[in-house]
């Protein structure tokens, strides 16, 4: 057995024992079922137009695109941070393990929670959009599962690389929220500011060249969404999945784009981590 297998049973048994996570977690997968069991609700004669899939995407992203990113990042925020200023990492660190088995077996007990918890709560409510009038497709499904799961995973990187480069719980709170408010409220809107500045430097016309869309959609929040939109909603128009859009703003793309996310932010901080002078 593993060291960091460990140390990863550690990690899921205290989130699904401890009061506070396991409130948590029930409530993301509830919000998840509820919305199956409402998006009928939503649907003009579901008896005659078949509940489908789409329909619960398109009920509940408004409320994925808030709930997902906040659940990640308080997953992962305090997960190194915490034990190293309780004193708790230092003693970890005195026992036959490293620091590459306490960053990995943390980030895996975390991820699986995480996507138990998102797979819970989507088959539960693909269940209800099922019946009594619904059309659940097996490839639609796993499409949305795997790609909430991941947007999910990106914000749990990005906490947990929060958790690795801080040395106070108050800073990587600071810091947890900061990132949730500029995914969730502030980059969503600053495609207006970025077409005004391109073209006060003559270098955009009356929309966003291809380039700056790219870099300006390379945002999980966005890559999710787009995501969704060209294999769940079947999107085939607008800046980045029209037609005339070339390839690398297409849901492929995206998605490659979005695993990256996963990835990088945990690593980075574990790079910085194994450095640290705990």
């Amino acid at each position: 057995m593993t060291r960091w297998s460990t140390i990863t049973r550690k990690e899921v048994r205290s989130l699904v024992t401890s009061r506070t996570p396991k409130i948590g977690i029930g409530l993301v997968a509830v919000v998840f079922v509820v919305g199956g069991y409402i998006t009928p609700v939503t649907v003009e004669n579901p008896a005659v137009t078949s509940v489908a899939l789409e329909d619960y995407d398109r009920f509940l992203r408004g409320i994925v695109v808030f709930l997902v990113p906040l659940f990640g990042l308080l997953l992962g925020y305090r997960s190194v941070v915490g034990e190293r200023v309780s004193g708790q990492l230092a003693l970890t660190l005195s026992f036959p393990y490293s620091r590459t088995d306490v960053v990995f077996g943390k980030a895996l007990g975390r991820a699986l929670v995480l996507v138990a918890t998102i797979a819970a709560g989507t088959l539960g409510a693909a269940a209800l959009v099922e019946y009594p009038f619904g059309s659940v497709s097996l490839t639609t499904l796993a499409v949305f599962l795997s790609a909430t799961a991941l947007y999910g995973l990106v914000f749990l990187a990005i906490g947990i690389g929060l958790s690795t480069v801080t040395a106070s719980t108050r800073r990587a709170t600071v810091l947890t929220f900061a990132v949730f408010f500029l995914s969730a409220v502030a980059w969503p809107q600053l495609e207006g500011y970025l077409l005004d500045a391109l073209q006060y430097v003559n270098l955009a016309g009356e929309t966003l060249p291809d380039w700056a869309r790219f870099v300006y959609g390379a945002e999980p929040t966005l890559l999710y969404q787009r995501v969704m939109d060209a294999f769940v909603a079947d999107v085939t128009v607008g800046p980045y999945l029209g037609p005339s859009a070339p390839w690398y703003l297409g849901g492929g793309t995206a998605a490659v784009l979005l695993a990256v996310w996963a990835l990088l932010p945990a690593l980075g901080g574990y790079v910085r981590f194994r450095r640290a002078d705990l």
